[in-house]
């Protein structure tokens, strides 16, 4: 989840923010319109507890949405993006702008202004 004391730069790509295990879901999430447990755990190969564990996770934190399907004659939970890609990317980037003007105040905002990605 994504939490300021739990972020890991070093880390690649969305596992700086999320667990592998919310990485793989929210990249499931991202690119489809609904889906539900097992369909995840099918897409992604993570076992059906691990998924339905880490999709309460994610929606406590506002990063995925539950429905309930009562089509047929049974009950079974949808999940969906609460925000798209683009969105979770603003707000963590929000995020960790703010912790590091609170941390460096002047010096984060000058070294925003003169940032150039020279990878």
């Amino acid at each position: 989840m994504v939490k300021l004391d739990r972020i890991n730069l070093s880390n690649e790509g969305l596992t700086k923010f999320f667990s592998p295990i919310e990485a793989q879901i929210m990249e499931v999430l991202w690119t489809t319109e609904e889906s539900t447990t097992p369909e995840i755990s099918e897409k992604t190969g993570i076992p059906l507890s691990s998924v339905a564990g880490t999709l309460d996770r994610l929606v406590k934190a506002g990063f995925a949405k539950r429905t309930m399907d009562k089509s047929g004659n049974r009950v079974r939970y949808l999940y969906s993006a609460s925000e798209s890609m683009d969105k979770t990317a603003n707000t963590i980037t929000k995020k960790v702008l703010d912790s590091l003007v609170d941390t460096f105040g002047k010096l984060a905002v000058e070294n925003f202004h003169t940032y150039k990605n020279n990878k």
